[in-house]
């Protein structure tokens, strides 16, 4: 374990053995010239009472000790080596260690981690009789960058391991990349960050350079119309190999993108290289315009649409991204509330970026995805930038998270994140005021909605906080082979996942290139295949089934007492195995109580809860039998009938209304709070409207009033499930010859009625779908109370009448 060395002597002596850092300590006029970074870079600063720094710490490291590992996310440190080499190891083949170089004391390693956000891509040890490095923290970087020396060797680290990096991910055999790599070579490729909208080429300008897209995204177009979408792992320019002189088309930057050029020119004067390099090159070259989507025209658009609004939002660039299928989401607000009970303040805001995509060749099924407001560790995060006390960071498992300890509060994450996905809380909150009896009963069975958290006044004691992946928290304790995560785990239908964009998004697989698709590793996607969730069905058919048939079977040939097994009654079997049913079923409840600790998916413990459900239903109506009994038995009978009705009410409201839902509302979901809150500002908008009409246009907009207001209307927003433009139109077509009549003022007020009534009934319309998700609740929690209830009395007076 690497020890701190707490001298500043020392430290700054070890600055001072290092090229790059050396500036530093420059003097002018008989004083630090960078005074200010040097005191917070090595002692730290108080600013306003909030410890900031030191950044740059100096370790003794044991011989032999490891200072990064390979594949480790080591986003928030790099290092300088002070006084000695440091080894360098990779990972071989057979699963050992092979050592590949070594580095020279006052050279920097591990800054393309801290830069490029990726894992370490080498093992880095002490030698053999101990060395002492200089490690630097994250926030540094934006006081160091000051220093020429030191700006200038980043950037060329980084450029020649961008190009090295390049050649390793598209597969290029190592002897070919050293053979570009080489000083006499060099000159040949250069390495470049291009920013969003930078025109990469040009149609019709000749091909002079090969390009090699290693991250990032680009639009083709031609001057005939044809365009496509492209992302990283495709070669360009390997058309000139084919003999044509010009671009074919002009391809377009869509967002920052780092990108390898070669010389088309230099690398023809040596010939060898230009055949080698150009046969490795030519699997990665991207297909032809048109045949990038292989599907009919018309599905190939929207295809295209969707790849385009998934890579315009940024969803593309995360590394663990929320998506919530809306034909599932059932609004209960479990996942948020699980994130409000799993951290004490919730990070998940049901509100975000909306995509509609297709889920078949032929255009006829789509899904309706939400990426809600919530981290999606991004891999270049912009929420790092400016931090200045690297409290936010990428940690060792590559979540994007948050030291509580060293956030001053400041907010720069939560302004420069663009998804809003940060929020600041009060470090230490108020004390929630005790809830009534009432409260906790309408919570417990979900009639009302969780409250809003009250807003956070301005104050200096505040803290950034946001999605962590749940990791150190109970769900995920050590020893955990695989991540819960608390909205994603108590998600009652499955709405909710956590997935990487190529592995859920296939229309970005299919426009990413090869070297990318080789190296994927396919995660779970619940919303295409959920094998446990398919057990669980099969199951409960077939114990359901058997039951059923054994039962049936029984009564045929032994009747309701005849005796089997020395003792058992088929009255007295059905009722054990209806009431063992009905303790399975009930089990759901005090599940969906449990949030902090792994108990399994709450989906499954759903669809167990139907199925069990079903099978003690079916065995309490046969242990009925043809005989209603007394006036007990026949309340008992009639409760459980109720049950077993408004349970199937909840499955089908379940199961159908959400897509009812997500065809109705205008791009991304709307939540119940916002229904009422828009209603409220429509109604305003058509009285302000009348206000400014004149009689005339009044008596216009009261005739239009009642026939928008009408049942039939909304119906028609049920039923037909109309775009609300289509509709205004139809509206407009049957007033058309009345408002011709009107002045163009009025025209224009008339119009907007037309719009703000045909708003509220549409808002009206998901008003009442929301009220029809939990229509069933309340019934079927009165019934089963009162059914438990009768239950119970059955029991003791069926065990006790019959001694």
């Amino acid at each position: 374990m690497a020890k701190e060395i707490q001298s500043r002597r020392e430290i700054l002596r070890a600055i001072e053995s290092a090229p790059t850092l050396a500036d530093l300590l420059g003097v002018h006029d008989g004083h630090y010239k960078y005074e200010l970074d040097l005191e917070v870079c090595v002692y730290g600063r108080n600013y306003q009472g909030k410890q900031v720094g030191p950044y740059i710490k100096l370790l003794a490291c044991e011989p032999g000790e490891t200072i990064i590992r390979q594949g480790d996310w080591g986003g928030n440190t790099f290092y300088i080596g002070a006084d000695n080499e440091m080894d360098v190891f990779i990972k071989s083949p057979n699963g050992g260690e092979l050592r590949v170089a070594s580095i020279p004391a006052g050279r920097q390693f591990g800054e393309m981690s801290v830069l490029a956000g990726v894992p370490r891509a080498a093992t880095v040890r002490a030698p053999q009789n101990g060395a002492t490095v200089l490690e630097i923290q994250r926030p540094a970087l934006r006081l160091l960058r000051k220093l020429p020396y030191f700006r200038d060797s980043l950037d060329t680290v980084y450029l020649h391991h961008g190009r090295l990096a390049a050649f390793q991910q598209m597969g290029i055999p190592i002897e070919v990349a050293e053979m570009m790599l080489d000083p006499e070579n060099a000159g040949l490729s250069s390495f470049k960050v291009l920013s969003k909208n930078h025109v990469l080429v040009r149609e019709g300008s000749p091909i002079e350079e090969f390009y090699i897209l290693k991250a990032g995204w680009l639009r083709r177009v031609t001057a005939h119309g044809q365009r496509d979408l492209l992302g990283r792992g495709y070669a360009f320019g390997l058309e000139s190999i084919q003999g044509a002189a010009t671009w074919p088309y002009t391809a377009t930057l869509l967002s920052r993108c780092e990108v390898l050029s070669i010389s088309l020119v230099g690398l023809r004067e040596e010939s060898n290289l230009y055949e080698t390099l150009t046969h490795e090159l030519l699997v990665f070259a991207p297909p032809p315009l048109g045949e990038t989507i292989p599907a009919a025209p018309a599905v190939r658009e929207q295809i295209l649409t969707s790849q385009a609004r998934l890579i315009n939002t940024g969803l593309t660039d995360a590394t663990n991204l929320l998506v919530m299928d809306m034909d599932l989401c059932v609004r209960c607000g479990r996942c948020s509330m699980a994130c409000h009970e799993v951290h004490g303040q919730s990070r998940l805001v049901r509100r975000g970026i909306a995509v509609e995509r297709l889920l078949s060749p032929t255009g006829r099924r789509r899904q309706a995805v939400l990426a809600p407001m919530v981290c999606m560790h991004c891999q270049d995060p912009e929420c790092l930038t400016g931090c200045p006390t690297g409290a936010i960071g990428r940690f060792p498992d590559g979540q994007v998270d948050i030291n509580p300890k060293t956030c001053i509060g400041c907010g720069d994450c939560a302004i420069n994140c663009p998804y809003n996905a940060i929020s600041m809380v009060l470090r230490s909150p108020k004390a929630a005021p005790a809830s009534r009896g009432r409260d906790r009963l309408m919570e417990l069975i979900q009639i009302q909605p969780a409250p809003l958290p009250a807003p956070v006044e301005p104050t200096e004691e505040l803290l950034a906080v946001k999605c962590n992946l749940c990791k150190g928290t109970s769900l995920n304790p050590q020893g955990s082979q695989t991540a819960a995560y608390g909205c994603e785990e108590n998600c009652p239908t499955g709405a909710l996942a956590r997935v990487h964009p190529d592995d859920y998004f296939d229309e970005i697989a299919l426009i990413e290139g090869r070297a990318y698709a080789r190296g994927r590793v396919k995660g779970p996607n619940i919303h295409r295949s959920d094998p446990a969730a398919r057990r669980i069905r099969i199951a409960g058919i077939v114990s359901i089934v058997i039951a059923t048939l054994l039962v049936v079977t029984g009564l045929i040939r032994v009747g309701f007492n005849g005796v089997f097994a020395g003792f058992l009654t088929l009255r007295w079997l059905t009722g054990f195995v209806g009431l063992m049913g009905i303790a399975g079923a009930m089990a759901y409840p005090f599940r969906r109580r449990q949030f902090r600790k792994r108990a399994g998916p709450l989906r499954y413990w759903m669809l167990a809860h139907i199925y069990l459900g079903v099978l003690g239903a079916i065995m309490i109506l046969l242990h009925g039998g043809t005989r209603s009994g007394g006036a007990l038995t026949t309340t008992l009978a009639v409760s459980f009938d109720l049950v077993v009705v408004t349970g199937l009410w909840g499955v089908f409201c379940y199961r159908f209304v959400p897509r009812w839902l997500q065809l109705l509302e205008p791009g991304s979901p709307v939540m119940a709070d916002d229904l009422q809150r828009r209603r409220g500002e429509v109604e305003q908008e058509l009285v302000e409207i009348q206000v400014k009409s004149s009689p005339g246009a009044k008596q216009l907009i009261g005739s239009l009033v009642p026939k928008l207001s009408s049942p039939r209307f909304l119906l028609g927003h049920l039923v037909r499930r109309e775009r609300l433009e289509h509709m205004d139109a139809d509206i407009r077509k049957s007033f058309e010859q009345a408002k011709s009549r009107l002045d163009s003022q009025d025209s224009a007020c008339f119009d907007a009625a037309i719009d703000a009534t045909a708003s509220l009934r549409r808002l009206n319309a998901l008003s009442f779908l929301h009220s029809l998700l939990k229509s069933w609740l309340l019934p079927h929690v009165v019934t089963t109370s009162v059914m438990l209830a009768l239950l119970a009395f059955h029991i003791f007076q069926v065990v006790y009448g019959s001694r």
